[in-house]
């Protein structure tokens, strides 16, 4: 927060300033998210909370929302046993290594822009962060050609942050889904890290399903891979 209100990279007046916060579905999110809005909140910037959403879907909502900033309560691919933060500027993406620096060292510092109580920031929710994420994509994307196939897909979601946009997106798309582990429980089903000795699982159900095409996500749904009709795991690169 005192990085943002002090930055060169700040698009806000420092007096009017908003972050929107999101999370991936980690039980142990909405601690850690709570610990960041009181900090930001004792800068005086407000806080705009988007609730268990996917990292993409918090960038998109920092330019909708005009925000100075974003946070993903998140430890991505990692085991449950962690959580961590990732931060947004204004323009919806990380922070360039010079921004990076800047935030280690007020860290390092401990010296806040605190305020009183009658200034601090406020908080507020917003859930239309799955909206604002699926027409996005559908705005650079032939939507009527692939709907017109009629894929079949299988979605492993892990039981992270991604399997109800995904599912959304993809019946937009026409596509017939059989989703797996799509609840956002935070209890992953298997090792989270979308990686071929991970997603064995998917590749069978493809397979059974006589699916066209699988797609697995880690906890953030910042990654995406892919498996082919065939079972077989092709990996991220493609994505």
């Amino acid at each position: 927060g005192t990085f943002l209100k002090n930055s060169k990279f700040k698009t806000q007046n420092s007096k009017l300033m908003s972050v929107c916060i999101g999370r991936d579905s980690r039980p142990s999110g909405r601690m850690l998210q709570s610990a960041v809005t009181t900090g930001l909140c004792d800068v005086g910037i407000d806080v705009i909370d988007l609730g268990v959403v996917t990292t993409p879907g918090v960038g998109i909502m920092v330019k909708n929302l005009r925000c100075s900033g974003g946070v993903i309560i998140t430890a991505s691919h990692n085991p449950i046993r962690y959580n961590g933060i990732k931060l947004l500027l204004g323009n919806g993406v990380s922070p360039p290594s010079e921004a990076a620096e800047q935030i280690k060292q007020y860290f390092r510092d401990k010296k806040f822009d605190l305020v009183d109580s009658a200034n601090c920031g406020r908080v507020t929710s917003n859930k239309q962060t799955d909206t604002a994420h699926i027409a996005k994509v559908l705005s650079i994307i032939d939507k009527e050609s692939i709907a017109a196939k009629k894929f079949r897909v299988v979605l492993d979601s892990v039981n992270g942050a991604g399997g109800r946009v995904t599912k959304k997106l993809l019946a937009e798309l026409g596509c017939v889904v059989s989703a797996i582990n799509d609840e956002p429980t935070g209890m992953f089903a298997h090792s989270p890290e979308p990686t071929a000795e991970n997603l064995t699982g998917l590749c069978e159900v493809v397979k059974s399903k006589q699916a066209d095409i699988g797609f697995g996500q880690d906890p953030d749904a910042d990654r995406l891979a892919i498996v082919d009709e065939a079972g077989t795991y092709i990996g991220e690169e493609y994505t």
